[in-house]
């Protein structure tokens, strides 16, 4: 790869406001050598087994980093005028091979330009992909009458729990934290963690989230029952892993710590409803490493920003990026008008052309749980949002639910299963689309092609 398609295009307004020695803070991804001992997928969803292999990695990475630290630093200090060397820092455990490293306008072709190097990304802001509506109020009466969300029954989630709870299955949320002591996730939350704007981790106990957004996806993914016996999460024997990475003045950096972190503890989905305000095709790089060499499979929600757009990393081309439907007359689904879609143009890039979302999932009244909330007309513990934010946690449940049931397949043939299986009402000669990407996924029909 070229030095110029290292480096994010994200960097292109501080190279031309900067001075020559302005310093910016950077996410740099470097390569590591392949393990001569590359456990398969379906060996990594074992605790034991990802975590002796973490080590290993860690420790391969080691030397590649040590030299691309020392590297960055004495061309740094050159470069200086006051000879001053940049800062250069690991992130977590150095399992992940990605560190921050401070650079300049001198210094970043220099960084690029090194072997190891696969790409730089400056440390942005990221924020919340907040929900397009939150009402508060009783769940419908159908819902209720089913014992069941409407998006759970959408899916057919019951006949799938016939097969499988996703027991065992660990579902990392990158979200604004949780209220781990809300009824519906009673032991389902194994560990909980704030990143803080400096990305240091901070262990608190009990868990708690700085907003609502958070325990409603984990609530979606792996909760439990309403006090009125109504189900609404997807893979509710699914254990949750939850970072708090968005309290805050949050960057990119509390990012990376928080997905170091997930792995770390043994995540095996990730799930993200979060982004940047700019299109970044090099954070495809983050999600290849964590597909194919820890088998951990990214769901990230695509936005809500309306037709025609889309939000990073949701648009990266590896990515497995969710839309949202809502319920129409006659028991049909149409994507929400809200929902975002895109089909982008990267010139040079890995993959030229990408469209997105790959698929779609209930994210409309959805119903969920939320930290007790004090209103004029009463207290609330359940709450109806809607939002991508709500259709990526339907389709992170059902990954887990795949994953428990399926613990031999590999990543890729989960997505592929779920992409070529997923409904689309215009038919199959139309997907990939950029309103309903595959379309809606059939968890069940998914689960009989892994099988098949």
């Amino acid at each position: 790869m070229s030095i110029e398609h290292k480096i994010s295009p994200a960097f292109e307004p501080f190279l031309a406001e900067s001075g020559p020695n302005d310093k910016l803070d950077a996410i740099v991804i470097y390569r590591t050598p392949v393990s001569e001992d590359l456990p398969t997928q379906g060996q990594l969803r074992s605790a034991k087994t990802r975590l002796s292999y973490m080590k290993s990695r860690a420790k391969l990475q080691q030397s590649i980093q040590a030299q691309l630290f020392q590297t960055h630093q004495a061309v740094g200090a050159k470069r200086s005028p006051i000879h001053a060397e940049p800062a250069v820092s690991k992130i977590g455990s150095g399992a992940l091979p990605i560190a921050t490293m401070e650079v300049t306008r001198k210094t970043l072709p220099a960084l690029a330009d090194q072997p190891n190097v696969i790409a730089i990304l400056p440390n942005q802001r990221i924020k919340l992909i907040k929900p397009n509506d939150v009402s508060y109020g009783d769940i419908n009466r159908q819902e209720a009458e089913h014992g069941i969300t409407w998006g759970l029954q959408q899916l057919e989630i019951p006949d799938l729990w016939a097969f499988s709870t996703g027991a065992q299955i660990r579902v990392a949320v990158l979200d604004t934290g949780v209220y781990g002591d809300h009824p519906a996730l009673e032991g389902r939350v194994s560990d909980f963690v704030m990143i803080d704007p400096l990305g240091r981790r901070i262990t608190t106990n009990p868990s708690f989230d700085g907003g609502q957004h958070g325990t409603h996806v984990c609530g979606t993914i792996a909760g439990g029952k309403t006090p009125e016996g109504v189900s609404i999460g997807v893979a509710p024997a699914a254990d949750l892993l939850v970072a708090s990475v968005l309290i805050g003045d949050a960057t990119l950096l509390t990012l990376m710590e928080g997905i170091s972190w997930a792995v770390e503890k043994g995540a095996h989905i990730l799930n993200m409803s979060l982004g940047f305000s700019y299109y970044e095709p090099l954070f495809a790089e983050i999600f290849d490493i964590l597909m194919h060499d820890y088998g951990i499979l990214p769901v990230v929600a695509i936005g809500n920003e309306n037709h025609g757009n889309s939000s990073s990393p949701g648009n990266a081309h590896s990515a497995f990026a969710v839309g949202a439907v809502e319920k129409i007359p006659r028991s049909k689904t149409e994507v929400a008008a809200f929902s975002s879609g895109a089909s982008l143009v990267f010139p040079g890039q890995k993959v030229a052309v990408v469209t997105k979302p790959d698929v779609v999932a209930p994210g409309t009244q959805v119903y969920s749980c939320i930290p007790p909330e004090k209103r004029p007309d009463g207290s609330y513990e359940y709450t109806i949002m809607d939002g991508t934010s709500m259709a990526a946690p339907h389709v992170a449940g059902a990954v887990a639910l795949l994953m428990a049931a399926q613990p031999d397949a590999p990543i890729t043939a989960i997505i592929e299963a779920l992409k070529q299986t997923a409904k689309h009402p215009a038919g199959d000669r139309y997907r990939p689309d950029n309103r309903w990407g595959y379309g809606l996924i059939q968890p069940l029909e998914a689960l009989k092609a892994l099988k098949s």
